[in-house]
């Protein structure tokens, strides 16, 4: 069998390029480079932190994208300890080279460039831990935003505190940034939590970004419906903080966002709150390693799609 040259010279090229694409590193700094494209699916979100402790969480945020900057939110804590506290700042239009600073109650505590989790048309989300600047009371977080195009949709805080005078819950931070849109053809991204307690009471806070009122998309914990037209831009605009009450049904439940008929909906932050098994059970923090976005990663069925279509043409021009 005669091959053509050319075309032998082609699919290599084409595999070469793909392979290079492909690999972890040359790929990071394609990404950095391309400003304004598809940043892929978006990381669903997993649990980042669960424990138990004498206290509660409390979690807030708003107000939605305006353009602000800086873009200020207060937060009046809860009495007691703080043993743990997580501040979440959704972005809009994220371009490499765009950067925040993070000021808690006045001291700057960072200055980041890319998101933690970052997807879509460059919705991104930044995750800092800010427990050791937090007190009882009167807190403010503010963000001053390097980004010509876009900036924060909000900022929520996550705080786990102590309070010896409480009855102990159990609690799950879950984190993420998956984009639900119909560009991708993505309808539903699930979410779960690992060691509830079956047909107790917990409460459930979801942070939503991106959603529209009217465009109607759905949430389920386990196999009940618990919210409909949840992103609804009910805190701000296309920023969502939804609260309700759940039981779970067995000892891992399941949280799901279905996009219904919503264009985007990214599901970033959900905050799980029970009760435990005895009063007596020890208290404990375990904080999970935190996952790398996902990105714009070339999807692995394009790349193979492409390889096969490479060896189809070699075949075929090798048979004439």
């Amino acid at each position: 069998m005669r091959i053509n040259k050319k075309i032998l010279m082609l699919c290599a090229f084409g595999v070469g390029l793909l392979l290079f694409l492909a690999s972890s590193e040359q790929l990071a700094g394609w990404q950095e480079s391309w400003q304004g494209g598809w940043r892929g699916d978006g990381t669903p979100p997993y649990t980042i932190a669960e424990g138990t402790v004498k206290g509660g969480v409390y979690v807030e945020g708003g107000h939605g994208y305006s353009r602000e900057d800086p873009y200020v939110e207060a937060f009046e804590l809860p009495e007691g300890e703080v043993k743990y506290a997580r501040v979440y700042i959704p972005i809009w239009n994220y371009d490499g080279g765009d950067s925040i600073r993070v000021f808690v109650n006045g001291e700057e505590i960072a200055e980041r460039q890319e998101p933690d989790y970052l997807s879509a048309w460059g919705l991104g989300l930044y995750c800092l831990e800010a427990g050791s600047f937090l007190h009882s009371g009167k807190n403010e977080v503010s963000v001053r935003s390097q980004n010509p195009g876009g900036g924060p949709y909000g900022i929520t805080l996550a705080a786990v505190y102590r309070n010896e005078s409480m009855p102990p819950v159990r609690f799950w931070i879950n984190e993420g940034n998956y984009a639900l849109a119909y560009t991708n053809k993505k309808d539903s991204v699930s979410s779960s939590f690992k060691g509830t307690l079956p047909d107790r009471p917990a409460s459930l806070q979801v942070l939503l970004a991106a959603g529209t009122k009217g465009e109607t998309d759905f949430l389920y914990f386990d196999s009940e419906l618990v919210g409909t037209d949840v992103g609804r831009s009910a805190d701000g605009r296309y920023f969502d903080l939804y609260r309700t009450e759940v039981i779970p049904e067995s000892r891992e439940s399941t949280l799901r966002f279905e996009r219904g008929d919503e264009g985007y909906l990214h599901p970033c932050v959900a905050v799980l709150v029970g009760g435990t098994e005895s009063d007596s059970d020890p208290e404990f923090l375990e904080v999970h390693e935190q996952r790398a976005s996902e990105g714009n990663r070339i999807p692995v069925p394009v790349i193979l799609v492409t390889l096969l279509a490479c060896l189809a043409l070699l075949y075929r021009y090798g048979k004439r």
